[in-house]
């Protein structure tokens, strides 16, 4: 009786360590890590995700858009011109002057080139803006 309570008593204790290394080292629920300036947790298990604010974890509501219609209502509100662009000629032509980009999908080379595009745009209007701030400054 004693020898089957002590094999109890071991199967007991390997079975808790066990369990505790598979749900904190290989199946953690909970993982953190930040996006921008903010620190976003995420519940692995359901989904979840939250934002903290102010000290607080507060919940990030998901929401589904209907992204294309509004893509474009900001498109005619922008007067955004769209027309007399053929896409597929000009995304093969660039394709044919630089090679290393032969190998991007055509969605992938998209979002490249809004990335490199609106990235020299903020950057050149920010240092315009500063340059002219500091010739204010210095002006008076």
């Amino acid at each position: 009786m004693t020898r089957e309570k002590a094999y109890f008593g071991v199967g007991l204790a390997v079975g808790i360590v066990l369990a505790f290394f598979f749900l904190f080292y290989f199946a953690p629920r909970y993982s953190t890590m930040k996006s921008g300036d903010a620190l976003i947790k995420v519940d692995r298990w359901s989904g979840q995700t939250w934002r903290f604010v102010e000290n607080h974890w507060k919940t990030i509501q998901g929401a589904n858009r209907d992204w294309e219609k509004i893509d474009n209502m900001l498109t005619e509100a922008l007067r955004v011109p769209s027309e007399g662009v053929d896409r597929v000629n000009a995304l093969s032509l660039l394709r044919e002057k630089n090679p290393i980009l032969r190998d991007l999908a055509d969605d992938e080379l998209l979002e490249r080139i809004k990335f490199v595009y609106s990235k020299e745009i903020l950057v050149n209007s920010y240092m315009k803006n500063f340059l002219e701030l500091e010739k204010e400054t210095n002006n008076k």
